[in-house]
């Protein structure tokens, strides 16, 4: 409930407030709940993650896009989740436990292209927005994160260790770093 706040506030003053924002957030979040339901075949992370990758999709185009653009765009993101979070985890093997990867940065970048797409005129957006702008704006986003990524790794892995030594990683970071339990039955109050 709180995206439709934090979406719909985005316009910084009462005077610009949007019904249609409010409209496409949940829109894109019905969008994304029923393809991640669908694709994800009931699994309750997919089912709860979906409406999220709809609303990250949406919020670059929210306030250009027609609602069907909206239910579209979360659709494609809540599918896109599933299908990426499935082959980092299962084939790629990358230890993104939440997905964020897969559910920010695959769903955001998407959503940065849709509104180029969905935000014309001939599909029923409000226009003022240029596909090419928006997949160039989307390719600078990803290289200023990618490179401000490398670089502090680079920095981390040079002065200090970016592993957990064996025994830690068996305990797991929870207990070895912040001295608490992730699981109660681990737990030594319990």
């Amino acid at each position: 409930m709180g995206w439709f706040g934090f979406n719909v506030m985005s316009a910084q003053e009462i005077g610009k407030i949007s019904g249609l924002v409010a409209v496409n957030s949940l829109m894109a979040m019905v969008g994304g709940t029923l393809a991640a339901t669908l694709a994800g075949r009931n699994d309750p992370g997919f089912v709860y993650n979906g409406p999220l990758a709809g609303l990250v999709a949406v919020c670059a185009g929210s306030d250009v896009m027609h609602p069907i653009g909206a239910l579209v765009t979360g659709g494609l993101a809540g599918l896109l989740f599933v299908r990426m979070f499935t082959l980092t985890q299962n084939r790629l093997r990358i230890d993104d436990v939440l997905g964020v990867w897969p559910l920010h940065g695959l769903c955001g970048a998407w959503g940065g292209i849709a509104c180029g797409i969905f935000g014309q005129k001939a599909l029923g957006g409000l226009g003022g927005v240029s596909l090419g702008a928006q997949i160039t704006g989307t390719l600078a986003g990803i290289a200023i994160a990618v490179g401000g990524a490398f670089v502090m790794y680079s920095i981390l892995r040079a002065t200090l260790s970016l592993r957990l030594d064996e025994e830690q990683e068996f305990e797991g970071a929870d207990i070895s770093i912040h001295k608490i339990s992730a699981t109660p039955e681990r737990d030594a109050g319990f």
